[in-house]
Formats: C-alpha cells, sequence, structure tokens
C-alpha cells in the first residue's frame, strides 16, 4: 500500500529542526491512515486493540503537531518575524480541527475517515509547509540566522 503522504524533497526549507518535524508530522499521519484503513470506519468493542492503538495514534499526531507549532511560533517570536500572528492563527485553526475531527472522534469511539477531510489536511499540511513555512525560511535566510539542528524531540 502506498503511503498516504509521501515526503518530498522539495518541502524541504533548509531548516534542519523544522524540516526535521515536518516529516515526523507526515509519518504521524500515515501511521494513522494506514491503521484507520485497517481498522475501519468504526471500531468495536471486540476490536479494542486497533481502537486503543488508534486513540494513540490520534493523540501522537494532535500531541506532535501542537509541539512542533509551539517550536514554530517560539522562533518566529524570538526572530520578530513580521507574518507571526497570520501565521498562529492558521496553527490554531487546524489544532481545532483536528481536536474536533480526530481526538474527539475517539473519544466517541469512531474513526473519522472522511476521504475529503483527509484530503483537505494533506494539501493543507503541504501548502503550509511551502507557502507560510517557506516564507519563515526565506525571511531566516535574509537575517543570515540559522536556527540550532535539534530543537525539538522527535516522537
Amino acid at each position: 500500500m502506498t503511503a498516504f503522504l509521501t515526503w518530498n524533497k522539495d518541502w524541504l526549507l533548509g531548516i534542519d529542526a523544522l524540516d526535521s518535524q515536518h516529516k515526523v508530522l507526515a509519518d504521524r499521519l500515515n501511521r494513522l491512515v494506514v491503521e484507520c484503513r485497517h481498522t475501519g470506519a468504526a471500531p468495536t468493542e471486540k476490536n479494542g486493540h486497533s481502537r486503543d492503538l488508534l486513540a494513540r495514534l490520534f493523540q501522537e499526531l494532535y500531541i506532535t503537531t501542537k509541539e512542533h507549532f509551539s517550536f514554530e511560533e517560539a522562533l518566529m517570536c524570538a526572530e520578530d518575524y513580521p507574518g507571526l500572528a497570520a501565521h498562529a492563527r492558521e496553527h490554531v485553526m487546524l489544532i481545532a480541527e483536528l481536536k474536533s475531527t480526530f481526538v474527539n472522534g475517539v473519544k466517541e469511539g469512531r474513526c473519522k475517515l472522511d476521504p475529503e477531510f483527509l484530503q483537505a489536511l494533506k494539501s493543507w499540511l503541504i501548502a503550509h509547509v511551502t507557502h507560510s513555512d517557506r516564507e519563515f525560511a526565506e525571511f531566516l535566510k535574509e537575517k543570515n540566522r540559522s536556527v540550532p539542528a535539534t530543537s525539538q524531540s522527535e516522537h
């Protein structure tokens, strides 16, 4: 089975910490989608192991995303990035959507695998990295700034 989101080297920003975190996010999303496809749209009580695994994968994606966004926003703040407010709004909207769709879905005992939502999430991640995050990377390059390679653990 092919990956839901295949990492593309064109998405690299040249900031090791962010590039590494983006790859981890893509991996988390892929693992979740694979398990959802395997488990089905509604894990049953009989399938408790799969349901627990789904819950763990949902939580990992959610927490990793929040941590990445916090790291990115702290870096933007430290560098006086003028696009921080707009960038942070994008983050807030995605976190709310993840919580609503994934975290609450698992608590209710369902795996919402709406293909349109998943495609929108995939498109959002790609667009965010290649446009919004790239703008920040270009801002740093113009300032001749570098970012430490290991600024967040990779879960």
